[in-house]
């Protein structure tokens, strides 16, 4: 669909990038249906998972309670996470960039890399301003495959006890994105941002080390 102020844009978005990255190991976040994730646990797990049997049997000794009651226990603490599909393989939401890009840019303001204030004619904090005037315009950022490159297992802690977390995860994700932004961003600046977020990542599970990428792309075009 094209707005009818279309002609425009230019005007509106006068900064455009494309750019790519290369995520040495991205995981999944997104909650899957618990009709799938069922199936999933019962083709992959059933009663021959380690890990499984461990955690019932801790929990019989922390309860005081049956195996069976245990199983049932543990059963409904497990999780499983993972990526969006469509026709086009797995991929990511354009939001979740523009927030790597946001928490990048804190943790350069933060640092000293950035200054705090003072963007724009109105003098604005970077983090409101970045949300405001900068735009990945793809809703939709795939990974370069169909399928996960498999899943990982941890335990996680819940208001209802300690469960297992069960996340997807895609090795060697390539990704492809536009940036539109109405501010002129010296080259500098945008070096600290990405050259700080490489190393904060993107997608799930970062404090484990997940989703640091490399920035392969970043190239100034025509405005639309």
């Amino acid at each position: 669909m094209t707005s009818v102020f279309a002609s425009y844009a230019d005007k509106a978005w006068p900064y455009r990038f494309a750019g790519s990255l290369r995520i040495t190991t991205i995981a999944g976040g997104t909650p899957s249906d618990p009709k799938v994730a069922e199936g999933w646990l019962k083709t992959k797990l059933a009663d021959k998972d380690d890990l499984i049997r461990e955690k019932v049997a801790e929990v019989m000794i922390e309860r005081g309670i049956t195996a069976d009651e245990a199983a049932r226990e543990v059963d409904t603490l497990k999780h499983l996470n993972g990526f969006k599909r469509d026709e086009n393989g797995l991929y990511i939401e354009g939001r979740q960039l523009k927030a790597a890009l946001k928490e990048a840019a804190s943790v350069a303001v933060a640092s000293g890399k950035l200054t705090a204030r003072g963007w724009g004619k109105t003098n604005k904090g970077l983090l409101s301003y970045l949300a405001e005037h900068v735009v990945v315009v793809e809703d939709r950022l795939h990974l370069g495959t169909f399928e996960a490159t498999g899943i990982m297992q941890r335990f996680v802690h819940t208001f209802r006890g300690t469960g297992i977390q069960y996340e997807e995860y895609v090795s060697d994700a390539r990704v492809d994105f536009t940036v539109i932004t109405d501010h002129d961003f010296t080259a500098e600046q945008w070096a600290l941002i990405w050259l700080t977020g490489e190393q904060q990542g993107i997608g799930a599970s970062r404090s484990q080390g997940f989703g640091r990428y490399t920035v392969t792309r970043w190239d100034a075009q025509p405005a639309a």
